[in-house]
């Protein structure tokens, strides 16, 4: 099976395809190849859409900033979260593909950044360590 993705030309690149093609059709609408084959389309093949993805996923993702207790408890309390842990949580709504909105309580202080709902914890946490120790040094 050939699978390849139809961007949308005038559109930034948010992660998410404006559709699949397999084997040259639509896997949502039934449309053939050639109806996206237009100015206002782009088909890449999934190769160069996971090397889109990931170069995305870079610029969105462990991006930390800190935040109020008055945010954390809105974030916690809009929907039930998807993974919670030792006050850091998981919103259950995604921003895109499998990227989410992460909130840790750490110390009496809130934090936030994006990142793939299968990074592990302790990643993320390293991660916010190091966030913190640059602010602290006068680099955040």
């Amino acid at each position: 099976m050939i699978k390849e993705f139809v961007i949308k030309k005038s559109d930034d690149f948010h992660g998410i395809p404006h559709t699949i093609l397999e084997d040259g059709i639509d896997v949502c609408s039934g449309n053939p190849r050639k109806s996206y084959e237009t100015d206002e389309y782009e088909i890449i093949p999934e190769d160069v859409f996971e090397k889109k993805l990931e170069s995305f996923c870079s610029d969105v993702c462990g991006k930390w900033e800190e935040t109020t207790e008055e945010r954390y408890n809105d974030m916690l309390d809009i929907l039930p979260p998807l993974k919670w842990t030792r006050g850091g949580f998981f919103v259950s709504e995604a921003y895109t593909l499998n990227i989410y909105p992460f909130h840790q309580k750490l110390d009496g202080r809130f934090y936030q950044a994006m990142f793939r709902i299968n990074t592990p914890r302790d990643q993320i946490l390293k991660s916010l360590e190091e966030f913190i120790n640059q602010k602290e040094q006068g680099n955040g």
